[in-house]
């Protein structure tokens, strides 16, 4: 993805907040059990938060206790997340600015930095130099996101990938979990001599939604967010009788721990 499309499609996430938090699924609750056991005593120090978006794991680490500076640039999602805190009176752990990853400060450092679907969004040119920087010597990161298939026992693969071919215009169907694969981010860790990839994990978590919602799910992502009005609308016609009522996903969350290279 070039430069341009990468901007296009971040601030596609600048409205929608409201649909964003209604339909997104949560982060696995055995996630935060293992970020809070391998953070330890780190999370009573500085937690930064990058694209916090509308708190899915924003609340989580409050609730373990942890203090969060929160960048997010889009004012839409830091509206509900605001909201959120209040309502579970978290509002007082939780310092939010609307701004970018890039916009932090290189010269402050981080006992635990947090990134939750939004790390694929960064700068690629810096990203992970940034990241180094912000991490203590003895701090850790953790990278998380969520992602779903649909699943090809219960689903008409063949046809959805039809209507796709026909009326899609380069859009993707939900064939794999892509939003939750460890390649990329893999390789561009091992390419920054100043972080190592410390641990990886997958949580599994099958989801049924009604035909609606689901269409609405991703509707939330990025591909749809610039597609067209007509032929997203043309493309969801014709996907609702082919999926029938409820849909059945295969949910996949991917969590990786980096931390700075000791050696």
């Amino acid at each position: 993805m070039d430069t341009s499309e990468r901007t296009k499609r971040a601030k596609s996430f600048e409205v929608g907040a409201a649909d964003y938090e209604r339909l997104r699924p949560d982060f696995p609750s055995d996630l935060f059990v293992d970020l809070q056991s391998q953070a330890g005593d780190r999370l009573a120090g500085r937690v930064l938060e990058v694209g916090a978006g509308t708190g899915r794991a924003t609340l989580p680490l409050a609730r373990l206790g942890a203090t969060v500076d929160v960048v997010e640039p889009s004012q839409d999602m830091l509206d509900v997340l605001g909201e959120r805190l209040r309502a579970d009176g978290l509002d007082g752990r939780v310092r939010s600015r609307r701004a970018r990853f890039e916009d932090v400060d290189p010269r402050d450092r981080y006992d635990v930095v947090v990134a939750a679907q939004s790390f694929h969004w960064a700068a690629p040119a810096t990203r992970w130099t940034r990241l180094a920087d912000l991490v203590r010597p003895d701090g850790l990161a953790f990278l998380f996101w969520n992602g779903w298939s649909l699943d090809a026992q219960r689903c008409d693969i063949a046809s959805v990938a039809d209507v796709y071919d026909r009326l899609g215009e380069g859009l993707q169907p939900d064939l794999d979990a892509r939003r939750s694969t460890v390649g990329w981010a893999q390789t561009e860790i091992e390419a920054e001599p100043a972080l190592q990839l410390l641990s990886t994990r997958t949580y599994a978590s099958p989801m049924e939604v009604d035909v609606h919602d689901y269409l609405g799910l991703i509707a939330t992502t990025s591909q749809y967010d610039v597609a067209t009005p007509a032929v997203r609308d043309r493309l969801f016609d014709a996907l609702v009788p082919v999926l029938g009522p409820r849909v059945a996903l295969r949910g996949r969350t991917l969590f990786l721990a980096v931390g700075p290279n000791q050696q």
